[in-house]
């Protein structure tokens, strides 16, 4: 457990809640290092077979902290650059481990906090969740958010939220593409662990391959994608036969 991320194992399955509630869990530094030590140890961890990554209580995440982010003004243009690859670290961390990652939503999710969510796997939110990117609004470049939200939901939809910067209900991300389910807000958290627990029953193995040929299946062609899956087929085979 860290102060900024709280952790907790459901059977098979890991809670990781975002912990800055007074600012309604946005995204600093030390959010960004603890967020990711957590992805890095469920990763590592064999009894972990699924997560669950959520925000307390008001929100899932309002984005990127603006105040620490203003502080770096000052600093030097290689320190800046730096800065901005931990948001991207951030989500490709969600995207690499070999777990399936299921998002619960309540409140806002917005800027990177909505990235966030566009990097997990499965997207579970309230019926009054809120998504949205603010950062051309705000005066700010929406590069980091951008990538995971176009191989999401295409480049129109991508467009019209990221350039707009129109926030849009539960309802209508679920339409899009961006959500999966939407439930009562009561109801997100024990929702999103009930469909983990349901993974966790699965063959860890088998998990983690589609998983990855989910995740890998969305950069190639579709030659290269059943080449990629007769690959994976031997693999798990090879699996199969430790077994027995």
């Amino acid at each position: 457990m860290t102060d900024t991320v709280l952790s907790e194992d459901r059977g098979a399955v890991r809670l990781l809640t975002l912990n800055r509630p007074d600012k309604l869990n946005a995204i600093n530094s030390a959010l960004n290092a603890d967020l990711s030590a957590a992805l890095a140890g469920a990763h590592a961890d064999d009894n972990v077979a699924a997560l669950v990554l959520t925000g307390a209580p008001r929100a899932f995440s309002a984005g990127a902290d603006m105040k620490e982010a203003q502080s770096h003004a000052s600093r030097g243009h290689r320190a800046r650059i730096q800065a901005s690859g931990h948001s991207t670290s951030l989500y490709e961390a969600i995207m690499a481990i070999d777990k399936p990652v299921i998002a619960a939503v309540n409140g806002y999710a917005l800027g990177g906090g909505c990235a966030l969510v566009m990097a997990s796997d499965i997207v579970v939110a309230g019926e009054n969740a809120v998504f949205g990117y603010p950062e051309v609004k705000r005066g700010l470049a929406a590069t980091a958010v951008s990538p995971t939200l176009v191989a999401q939901i295409g480049r129109k939809w991508a467009s019209e939220l990221l350039l707009l910067c129109e926030n849009i209900s539960a309802a209508r991300a679920a339409e899009i593409g961006l959500v999966n389910r939407v439930v009562p807000d009561a109801d997100v958290i024990e929702t999103a662990i009930a469909m983990a627990q349901t993974l966790a029953g699965f063959s860890h193995d088998a998990l983690w391959m589609t998983k990855r040929m989910i995740r890998r299946s969305a950069d190639l062609s579709l030659a290269q994608a059943h080449g990629l899956a007769r690959d994976s087929m031997l693999v798990m085979r090879g699996f199969e036969l430790e077994r027995n």
